[in-house]
């Protein structure tokens, strides 16, 4: 477990020592280099590395480009294709995906009263559990932030236009349309109605497709949807505990939602708790999408302290973060796929898991 301490223990520390507003260059990408090369050169490690491992195999021996297209959303098809091409197979596409969905998170980051503190947030279950598994759906999630940390900038159709691009890496992406919808200019309860039915429509094609299995493969077969449902609840609650501050600290609003978009994701991710109980996989899967509240909240808390304090604030912060990473690597059902860490970096090459399956 020990290079996940040591790699936890650069965002705890960048936390208690990384001041608020614009961060300083030179540590800002040097961590942002590291994280990269963690995650996307990363060896036999997460729940759904055999299952990418088909996934390029199926991939290179299609016939045909359209036919590999079909193997998974198109976008991360054409990425699992680089890869094949390049040699490098299924390294240089959790390269690619790590690049990408990393430089989403660190441009949210970026965009918060504390980007050192956003980042230890994100580290233990975005970077450390669902970048490192769920490839496709952290690369998706990493736009989504991206366009997040953008969304001011960009007129309504061109959101909606970027969203469904998006989830040409992942289906469930589409999800995020929701928050479009929210912004028309239509009356209150045609857009309540709409957002509703919406919303149940795109729950239940991720619930029956086979899209962002990520939650389904990640507790086991054979396993009981209390177990799948327990699994679930932990990834939500990461989102939805700092979501309840909404709530419980009314006066510090402004601090910690300062945007609508915010204040909007935030009630989703409470929402998206009692999801849990009727259908688990898509509660998980979507509450990956709400980790911009949780970044945000987390990065804008010591501002609701005295200045004396602010500083014991982020070091809590860095060692809860940490400490999330270690109980999830201890007691999580599908942490055995994280331990031991392996990087393509120290291995030879004859190590590489590179070629067809047999």
């Amino acid at each position: 477990m020990w290079p996940f301490l040591v790699f936890g223990g650069l965002f705890a520390g960048a936390a208690t020592l990384g001041r608020s507003g614009r961060p300083a260059a030179l540590p800002w990408y040097a961590l942002f280099l590291v994280s990269v090369l963690f995650v996307g050169l990363r060896h036999s490690v997460g729940m759904d590395w055999n299952n990418y491992l088909r996934m390029i195999d199926n991939v290179a021996n299609a016939d045909g480009v359209w036919a590999a297209l079909n193997v998974t959303e198109p976008f991360y098809a054409i990425l699992l294709l680089i890869g094949d091409a390049t040699g490098f197979g299924i390294y240089a596409t959790n390269l690619i995906s790590a690049v990408i969905g990393l430089w989403g998170v660190w441009a949210f980051a970026r965009r918060t009263p504390n980007p050192w503190i956003a980042l230890a947030a994100a580290m233990p279950m975005f970077i450390v559990v669902v970048s490192m598994s769920a490839n496709r759906q952290a690369l998706a999630a990493g736009l989504i932030m991206l366009l997040v940390a953008n969304w001011s900038r960009f007129s309504l159709p061109v959101r909606a236009g970027l969203i469904i691009l998006i989830a040409g890496f992942h289906a469930s992406a589409i999800i995020f349309l929701a928050f479009v919808a929210i912004d028309l200019n239509v009356p209150r309860a045609v857009k309540i109605v709409g957002i509703a039915v919406f919303s149940l429509l795109a729950i239940y094609i991720l619930q029956q497709s086979g899209y962002g299995e990520y939650y389904n493969q990640a507790y086991g077969e054979g396993q009981t949807e209390a177990t799948q449902s327990s699994g679930a609840l932990f990834h939500v609650a990461v989102n939805a505990i700092p979501a309840t501050l909404y709530f419980l600290l009314p006066k510090y609003r402004g601090i910690l939602f300062p945007t609508p978009l915010l204040k909007n994701m935030a009630l989703a991710a409470l929402l998206t708790v009692p999801l849990v109980l009727v259908a688990s996989a898509a509660a998980g899967r979507v509450s990956l999408y709400w980790f911009p509240v949780s970044m945000f909240v987390w990065s804008a808390l010591p501002a609701v302290v005295s200045a004396q304090f602010r500083r014991p604030v982020g070091f809590f912060i860095g060692v809860a973060m940490v400490a999330i990473m270690v109980f999830w690597l201890q007691f999580a059902n599908s942490s055995a796929a994280h331990i031991p860490y392996e990087n393509a970096l120290f291995l030879n090459g004859w190590e590489l898991e590179i070629g067809v399956l047999p």
